[in-house]
């Protein structure tokens, strides 16, 4: 099952890629040697930050508790990479299945605006 993200956009995002399956062996003559266990990378993160309205934040906390926590997927809707270029978009697999990492943190600066910080985590589901 998987849990529409809502249709807004970020003020800030930052995409850390994921990591590939690797183990490291050491000998005791200082040799090593690296093993990959898969062809795909996994645990990507995307962290963003949000200026939203009160609907806005509701529709947010709605996916969360939707979502309950980071038990679902989400669907990220293209509002989402707003702004950003096609070839990095490129760069972001499509395989990667994102769900909530943490709590998404709030920040009333003023009524009706809240600064809003989501960290999401990209996971590799069958």
């Amino acid at each position: 099952m998987s849990i529409d993200f809502p249709e807004i956009c970020p003020t800030r995002r930052t995409y850390t890629p994921g990591e590939y399956a690797t183990k490291r062996f050491s000998a005791i003559n200082g040799t090593s040697n690296t093993r990959l266990y898969g062809s795909k990378a996994f645990d990507a993160a995307l962290t963003m930050s949000f200026l939203l309205n009160d609907a806005e934040m509701a529709s947010l906390l709605d996916s969360w508790h939707e979502s309950k926590g980071g038990f679902y997927t989400l669907d990220l809707p293209d509002s989402v990479f707003a702004g950003v270029s096609s070839d990095l978009q490129a760069q972001i697999p499509e395989y990667l299945q994102w769900r909530w990492a943490e709590m998404p943190s709030v920040e009333s600066v003023m009524p009706d605006r809240s600064r809003v910080q989501v960290q999401l985590i990209a996971t590799l589901d069958s």
